[in-house]
């Protein structure tokens, strides 16, 4: 089913200290060939400008710069491969230090980041620039992109009354940077992603279209809300395709956090080949993968094409009771996991050895010392010696296993992690601030 699909891309921001952004040129370029193996044949990356400064604005080789390189060196990668590369861009979004106090985009609901006006001259030159220096430094490094992506939330927004409604100020500004794309980028695509769109915005949209731009957009790719297999039932206009955005970053369903490597890796056995029947029926022709890190390794051989046994036999050296014990973690609340460790212990006995075993490993230790540890917990000694082990568990799976640094934003255990987590904090807080007291004369 995943291979009649003639688009399929994975998208891989590497961002928020995850696995794209931490590994070594060499090191993702061994990835996406392994990723093309299991049947991608496009691959995109976003322009990150979180947390980091111009790096078109000073010689010192400071993050904002290190990143960009890196990204370079990985689009190479894919294209000597052979994939087709897409560039993922978020229209208002800009470095740090062009956010200037008098260009800031009016707050709105759905709008955050760091953004700036696209209806004041001033920003909007410097968004064009900023999309004027990538597009001329990819071409200038060797790589041809075939389409370029834009979102219009997540990042993106503003709320001002020139920027209102906000999806035709997207639009336009995504028109003009599609014309500087196209400079360097002869043939360059423009893609848009309906990542928290409303069908009202769709409609909008599609009459602008029709009215502006009849025949510019070449693709939207439709968002599929959490725990559903469907994209939305909206139009798109005459001559685009209809692509879709999938979430393969938490397995059959997002309930419990198991999201983002929060509790280890992540398999949706149900949901990914159910997206794929569903897409096929809703006329769907291709997807993108949106993919934060290789903590979604199975997932991403399920929607690319490549069966659990096919998986197992080439990581693990064996497809013997492998796919079972695989699919039984797409909702980790229904594991019994007394059984599941016995059964692992006998799998990984003969096992190949290497990351994609030991994330496994890990994901059992957590998920039993989350279910000794409760919620709402009562914070005994027991308890709390139990969250040290946790911790401990979760810093060996991202330090040792994945190999990574700092995580920020969604991948940061504070932002969606245990569901006793809170409460814990919560507590080494008040312990803290006893400890502090003065005592009494």
């Amino acid at each position: 089913m995943a291979n009649s699909f003639p688009i399929r891309e994975c998208y891989c921001p590497a961002h928020f200290g995850n696995s794209y952004e931490a590994m070594w040129p060499g090191e993702m370029a061994g990835y996406l060939a392994e990723m093309q193996h299991l049947g991608f044949n496009r691959y995109g990356d976003w322009l990150t400008t979180t947390d980091t400064r111009n790096p078109y604005t000073t010689d010192h080789w400071l993050l904002g710069r290190e990143l960009l390189e890196r990204k370079k060196l990985a689009y190479h990668a894919a294209q000597q491969l052979g994939l087709q590369l897409d560039l993922m861009v978020t229209a208002n979004h800009v470095y740090l230090d062009q956010l200037q106090t008098d260009q800031l985009a009016t707050p709105g609901p759905g709008f955050y980041g760091q953004l700036i006006c696209p209806s004041q001259p001033a920003a909007r030159a410097v968004i064009l620039g900023n999309y004027e220096n990538w597009f001329r430094d990819f071409a200038a490094a060797g790589i041809r992109l075939n389409s370029f992506t834009a979102f219009a939330y997540d990042y993106g927004g503003c709320g001002c009354d020139q920027c209102r409604p906000w999806i035709l100020t997207f639009a336009r500004l995504m028109r003009e940077v599609h014309a500087i794309g196209e400079k360097y980028h002869p043939g360059l695509e423009p893609w848009f992603c309906s990542w928290w769109w409303k069908p009202e915005e769709h409609a909008r949209f599609n009459d602008w279209a029709a009215t502006e731009a009849p025949g510019w957009l070449k693709g939207m790719s439709l968002h599929i809300e959490y725990n559903q297999t469907r994209v939305k039932e909206v139009a798109v206009p005459a001559g685009c395709r209809k692509l879709a955005f999938v979430h393969i970053g938490y397995g059959d369903t997002n309930a419990g956090g198991d999201i983002y490597s929060k509790f280890g890796p992540v398999v949706a056995p149900q949901r990914i080949p159910a997206t794929l029947h569903d897409l096929a029926a809703q006329g769907v022709t291709g997807y993108q993968a949106y993919s934060e890190g290789v903590f979604d390794d199975v997932n991403k051989a399920l929607l690319a094409g490549t069966s659990l046994p096919e998986y197992a036999r080439r990581y693990f050296g064996s497809a013997d009771g492998w796919p079972a014990w695989l699919a039984q973690w797409g909702d980790r609340r229904q594991v019994d996991v007394a059984a599941a460790q016995t059964e692992f212990d006998r799998l990984a006995a003969t096992a190949r050895p290497g990351w994609r075993l030991e994330q496994w490993r890990a994901k059992l230790k957590l998920e039993t010392l989350d279910r000794q540890i409760g919620n709402p917990p009562e914070w005994t000694p027991a308890k709390l010696k139990l969250v040290e082990q946790c911790l401990a568990e979760h810093e060996h799976l991202q330090r040792d296993v994945y190999r990574l640094g700092p995580l920020r934003h969604i991948l940061a255990w504070p932002a969606s992690g245990a569901a006793w987590y809170a409460s814990w904090a919560q507590q080494q807080q008040a312990t803290s601030r006893a400890a502090e007291l003065p005592r009494e004369a």
